[in-house]
């Protein structure tokens, strides 16, 4: 049995990035490393609640924007208190896309996609 751990996506800014995850969805640095011989610096974002957390890429040097695939990968998040998380993205113009059953899409600076769902 295998059970997850964490999932990565590249940024250009660490800075903004741990910004925004920290305003926009209350996750909290837990750890950071470089990893010179790669040439990447990371931070590992979690919920303090969950071991699973959220890895913000830097490639050491990069200064372009990265090009997202067309597949729209997406990272999903629960949120306990849905309708006010809701409330706080809708009025910071932060929602994408909404679906019928009020499930809905935000966007990081860089562009990856973030789904936010309700308690189940």
């Amino acid at each position: 049995m295998t059970t997850l751990n964490h999932v990565c996506v590249r940024v250009l800014d660490l800075k903004r990035s741990v910004a925004f995850y920290q305003e926009a969805l209350g996750l909290t640095p837990q750890r950071e490393l470089t990893m010179a011989d790669r040439g990447w610096h990371l931070i590992f974002l979690g919920d303090g609640v969950t071991q699973f957390q959220l890895e913000l890429c830097k490639e050491i040097g990069r200064t372009q924007p990265y090009q997202l695939g067309d597949d729209t990968p997406h990272v999903a998040l629960i949120s306990q208190d849905f309708e006010g998380l809701k409330a706080k993205h809708k009025a910071a113009g932060l929602i994408l896309d909404e679906l019928a059953n009020g499930i809905y899409f935000i966007q990081d600076p860089d562009g990856h996609l973030l789904e936010i769902l309700p308690p189940r």
